[in-house]
């Protein structure tokens, strides 16, 4: 029988998120008789990994905060008894590593930018610039989920060309098709208001206290905004005490804002929403506007990152610039009031994810990768 080719996957932290997602949807869908996958967390492994539905093995390096030399052996002995054929790393804080796998004789070595964080949402930072061109020197290949950030790696940061490739985020829309939800999960979150919904991990990146202060004015500009819209937030983080503390402190919210915590299965929720919301102030590819798209919601977001490709304004949803509060809550009245608009919208988006947007090419595209081909 041949050798199946091994892939590693380093990530800081294995829980609920995008870029967990992608890492499970391709692990789940690459053929399980070619491949066999390995999880590596710095940190931990939450409970997301149940998502994986294929035989797959998992390792958690129990980083402490801070500088952590001690990780760098405990992977190096790690790769050396796995022996992968590929190591892939997702975003700064695992680029590092790369090295140990060089020095480890990974033949393959990979790495990923899913989005910037908020110690550096433009990407202008010169020190994380020069750790990652550092870096470049062991990685064979680096992946790009979006133009914006395939251009920055090569324009700014100064990764060669030849070693870029660009592999935008997909996702399945069979499965997020608002005709294949089962009726008793309707019923179950069934809801007489009109909901505005945002689905996103509680950190700074994501600017959700932006969100609650455009909804609040949205809320004081008009009594039946007030009366007939809620605000569902669907995530947990960081945030999410100073995020509820806000919301406790101002009148206006206290009733209108739901947080639903953490969720590994948001597809009912989406179905649920009239309007899916994001006010990030840099993303690359978020696999929660895609979804929430093919699930046929429209949309208000902010026009950062791979958002742009994502979307067309007017025709998917609404947009404004980052940080622009009046009109993030100007576009909240407009889509609410415009239900002829809205249902519009709410076609287009999902037929912009079904032709731009699709999973297969994505799965496609990392196995080219992984086996060699590109």
């Amino acid at each position: 029988m041949e050798k199946k080719i091994c892939v590693c996957h380093v990530v800081y932290c294995y829980d609920v998120g995008g870029l967990e997602r992608i890492v499970a949807n391709c692990i789940n869908n690459l053929n399980s008789k070619k491949y066999h996958h390995v999880i590596i967390s710095l940190t931990k492994i939450g409970d997301f990994f149940s998502e994986i539905s294929v035989p797959a093995e998992h390792y958690s390096l129990h980083k402490k905060p801070g500088n952590d030399f001690s990780v760098h052996v405990r992977l190096y002995k790690l790769l050396k008894q796995l022996k992968p054929d590929v190591m892939h790393s997702y975003n700064l804080g695992t680029i590092e590593y790369q090295w140990v796998a060089f020095l480890a004789g990974v033949p393959l070595r990979v790495h990923a930018e899913h989005g910037r964080d908020s110690y550096d949402p433009d990407g202008t930072v010169k020190k994380y610039q020069l750790i990652r061109r550092l870096c470049s020197l062991v990685i064979h290949r680096f992946v790009a989920v979006s133009d914006d950030l395939k251009k920055w790696l090569s324009d700014d940061v100064g990764i060669p060309e030849k070693k870029l490739r660009l592999i935008v985020n997909g996702i399945d829309t069979h499965y997020f098709d608002p005709e294949n939800t089962e009726d008793s999960a309707r019923d179950n979150l069934k809801n007489s208001h009109f909901v505005f919904g945002h689905v996103a991990r509680l950190h700074k990146i994501k600017n959700q206290i932006f969100l609650l202060k455009a909804f609040s004015q949205a809320c004081m500009e008009r009594t039946d905004f007030a009366q007939n819209c809620v605000l569902w937030i669907v995530g947990d983080g960081p945030d999410r005490a100073c995020l509820e503390q806000f919301v406790f402190d101002n009148s206006v919210l206290r009733k209108r804002v739901k947080f639903v915590g953490s969720k590994t299965n948001v597809k009912d929720y989406y179905q649920q929403f009239d309007v899916f919301t994001m006010s990030s102030v840099a993303e690359g590819i978020p696999m929660t506007l895609l979804e929430s798209m093919s699930m046929s919601v429209p949309h208000i977001v902010t026009r950062v990152g791979g958002i742009n490709e994502v979307i067309i304004d007017r025709e998917t949803g609404l947009s404004v610039n980052s940080e622009d509060l009046s009109g993030f809550m100007k576009g909240m009245l407009e889509i609410y009031t415009d239900s002829d608009s809205r249902y519009k919208m709410s076609i287009m988006a999902r037929k912009r994810v079904q032709s731009k947007f699709s999973q297969d090419t994505m799965i496609s595209s990392y196995e080219k990768i992984y086996s060699g081909e590109a």
